[in-house]
């Protein structure tokens, strides 16, 4: 009985038992699983401990993250539901994970509903305002094309690489949104593998419409140009942005160099995850990890001097691209 007390009660439910210490290590081992993007196992592990102890802190915002990555919309929007009456510190950012993973529900009426509140009742701060008006834009694009086409889920609207290119990015981007979870025929494929040969195409839209072609199991050979470079793939064949070998051992070694600074560590990984990305599916091909790894960390280092990264080419490959996301 003394040990017991001494290392904490054992958790019983359902003729399950949790020894003590074990619900905080399946956090950590599910929050590791999500800075790898292997969202499948941090479900896993955030499952077990939902089961003990479902109004954990440390719990909810990660878990509903790791669901909506994994698709599973539902169950995501009961635990977002969850962190926003938890009296969480941070509340916009889980009103924000709740409004998206709504938008992938179809819940269009709510969505408009809700971001109409936040705003007259001025509760979202002035410098996240337009990121909820884009919410609110998008939702509505969204609703306008799903209800003026097939209501069970397949998007059967066609359209033309011409037309397609007459877009402006926003609009391509939209536009490719609408196909993430409903079924499209083979011309639409056809049009999306024309989109990621064209190197005129912004290289986010290139991405998009790669991983519809990866989603679809498309197994035919597309030649992808990214800046001023080429790449022969197999859509089905792909790994998701992020998932591949090389972006994990790239954000493991940012990690070990940069273990002491943590923030200047999370915005080094944050940026070769956008690479990966922006880029994908090129991946810092020629150099090594430990290059890549020690780019990022002057990157970051450099930013915070205001001072300019040394001249070499990987250098201002990195800058480059990350300099995409304001586009």
């Amino acid at each position: 009985m003394r040990n017991r007390h001494r290392y904490g009660k054992l958790l019983k439910k359902d003729n399950v038992v949790m020894f003590p210490g074990a619900l905080e290590q399946l956090i950590d081992k599910g929050l590791d699983a999500v800075e790898d993007t292997d969202f499948k196992g941090a479900v896993e592990a955030f499952e077990q401990v939902y089961h003990f102890d479902p109004e954990n802190p440390r719990l909810l915002a990660p878990y509903a993250i790791a669901l909506y990555e994994s698709q599973n919309f539902d169950r995501a929007k009961k635990v977002a539901t969850q962190l926003l009456h938890s009296g969480t510190t941070e509340y916009l950012y889980a009103m924000e994970l709740y409004l998206a993973i709504s938008i992938q529900l179809q819940h269009y009426e709510e969505v408009e509903m809700t971001i109409e509140a936040l705003l007259d009742e001025e509760i979202v701060p002035p410098e996240m305002v337009k990121k909820f008006n884009y919410l609110r834009e998008l939702n509505r694009r969204l609703s306008h094309r799903y209800v003026d086409h097939d209501e069970s889920g397949d998007i059967n609207e066609h359209f033309t690489i011409e037309q397609f290119m007459d877009l402006s990015v926003d609009e391509q981007q939209e536009l490719l949104v609408a196909f993430e979870n409903g079924s499209f025929d083979n011309s639409i494929k056809k049009v999306l593998a024309e989109v990621v040969q064209k190197d005129e195409i912004h290289p986010i839209v290139i991405t998009y419409a790669l991983v519809l072609l990866y989603e679809s199991g498309y197994d035919e050979e597309v030649s992808v140009k990214k800046f001023g470079n080429t790449k022969k793939v197999i859509p089905s064949k792909l790994n998701l942005p992020g998932q591949d070998e090389r972006s994990i051992e790239v954000v493991n070694r940012i990690g070990e160099i940069a273990e002491k600074d943590p923030s200047r560590m999370q915005m080094a990984i944050d940026a070769s995850q956008r690479y990966g990305i922006i880029a994908y599916p090129f991946n810092w091909d020629g150099y090594s990890t430990e290059e890549v790894a020690n780019a990022y960390t002057q990157y970051i280092e450099s930013m915070f001097l205001g001072e300019p990264m040394p001249a070499a080419e990987l250098n201002s490959l990195i800058k480059k691209i990350d300099e995409q996301t304001d586009r």
